[in-house]
């Protein structure tokens, strides 16, 4: 009893086993077979759905592996990647077990209905998606899915008012032309872009990313939003130029004698001229809107001009000829500006207090002059030497007949005139008038290339 029962036990084994490998085992033949009785009286022109009236559900998602290029001058968006691209084919649908456990095949897209999808914007010539190479993957149920992958090419508008910290949105359409919203209807399964195999791109930062759906599921937009990365930007262009901004002011601190300011400035003013070449040749030859870059070096330019144009000016007043006179009020700007008052003044006062001491000494041989010889008349002169740095002021004293009392104050007097009317002596050259051009072009100007650079950095910022 207990053998005849081991031995049922080791026949339903084997019998399940052999089963069991037969089901999950399926030839070469088989694949064969089905295929060949699938594929018999299957039209890839009439739409899978067993009802003509309904419309063929259709799930697209697209799944980028790289950004090959984005192409500011032409206005050309293209990428590395595939779809994923899934419906139900009534036509393909069979029993595993009537092929020996065949669940799955697969046949060329050529061979079978697809929704050939159409990029509605593509940068060159317009064509289908997919290739002859790729492979359509059945399911027993009917469920069917295509992987079409290739390097696709739409155009793009761009913004680049921000240039370089702009932000970018392209955007691909693909469309199921030849049908209408009551025969495919397209939908997708993400709202975002799959970048599972993305690699990162040199020039471009993906920020973010959006599917939509457009007429009713025949259109199926995918949205890409880049951030360009401005590290070289930056350290070739935007730095050398806020270099050459400083450096062009300090012309106005080079020696007129040395005769290589108007080169210094021509130099300058064309390195200017070079950059904005250089930056014009990678933007788009488009007006709307202009980038504010470019404004920028606008800017630069006419700040350059300016300058040369003032170091041109300032070389004829350096060189002015010593016998025509400077205005009264260039003299004075130029005594308000130095803030400090002539040397020769201390000079003057000092010569003044040594007249006043002589002319008090000679008040006192006077006086006992005057006491011994009480009927002659009082006759004195004093005399008091005011120089200065530039001329000599003489100071005469006529004191007949002026009492000894207000004579110190006769004296006084005359050397307080004379302190108030030392500033009439000053002599300002042209020369000097040139140096204080200088300085105030040298100051102006480095204000001016300060505040385009920050006046660029902050509407840049704001803009984004």
């Amino acid at each position: 009893m207990g053998i005849k029962y081991h031995s049922n036990m080791i026949y339903t084994a084997v019998f399940l086993f052999m089963y069991v490998g037969q089901d999950n085992c399926a030839s070469i033949n088989d694949t064969n077979v089905l295929l060949r009785n699938v594929m018999k009286e299957y039209n890839k022109n009439i739409r899978p759905v067993d009802n003509q009236n309904n419309a063929v559900q259709v799930n697209a998602a697209l799944s980028i592996m790289s950004i090959q290029e984005l192409d500011e001058i032409r206005g050309i968006f293209s990428i590395m990647g595939f779809m994923y691209v899934t419906w139900h084919d009534a036509n393909m649908m069979w029993d595993p077990k009537d092929y020996g456990g065949v669940e799955y095949v697969m046949t060329s897209y050529k061979d079978v209905w697809v929704p050939e999808l159409i990029l509605v914007n593509p940068a060159e010539e317009t064509g289908t998606l997919g290739k002859k190479w790729q492979r359509v993957l059945f399911n027993h149920t009917g469920f069917a899915s295509w992987w079409p992958g290739d390097l696709i090419k739409s155009t793009c508008a761009l913004d680049v008012y921000s240039y370089p910290f702009d932000t970018q949105e392209c955007f691909m359409g693909f469309s199921a032309r030849g049908y209408s919203t009551d025969q495919v209807k397209i939908s997708s399964p993400n709202d975002e872009i799959d970048f599972s195999y993305y690699t990162e791109s040199p020039a471009w930062k993906l920020a973010q990313s959006k599917t939509n759906i457009y007429s009713e599921g025949m259109q199926i937009y995918f949205h890409v939003y880049l951030e360009r990365k401005p590290g070289f930007v930056i350290v070739n262009v935007l730095l050398p130029l806020t270099f050459l901004s400083l450096l062009n002011v300090f012309v106005f601190l080079l020696s007129p004698e040395s005769g290589e300011r108007i080169s210094y400035c021509i130099t300058v003013l064309l390195s200017i001229a070079v950059f904005m070449t250089i930056v014009s040749d990678t933007l788009p030859k488009s007006s709307e809107p202009v980038p504010l870059i470019s404004y920028k070096l606008m800017s630069d330019m006419v700040i350059s001009s300016l300058i040369t144009l003032v170091t041109i000016l300032n070389l004829r007043l350096y060189n002015k000829k010593h016998t025509k006179i400077v205005p009264n009020w260039l003299q004075s700007m130029h005594l308000f500006l130095s803030c400090k008052r002539p040397k020769y003044e201390n000079q003057v006062k000092a010569d003044n207090a040594e007249g006043m001491k002589n002319g008090r000494k000679k008040l006192e041989a006077e006086d006992i002059c005057i006491g011994r010889k009480r009927e002659n008349q009082m006759q004195s002169e004093i005399m008091s030497d005011a120089n200065n740095s530039r001329k000599p002021a003489v100071l005469t004293l006529h004191l007949e007949g002026v009492p000894y009392k207000s004579i110190e104050e006769r004296i006084a007097k005359l050397i307080s005139e004379v302190e108030e009317n030392g500033d009439e002596h000053v002599q300002v050259s042209w020369k000097n008038i040139s140096n204080m051009v200088d300085g105030i072009a040298f100051i102006a100007f480095t204000f001016l290339s300060i505040c385009s650079l920050v006046v660029f950095m902050v509407i840049t910022y704001k803009h984004e």
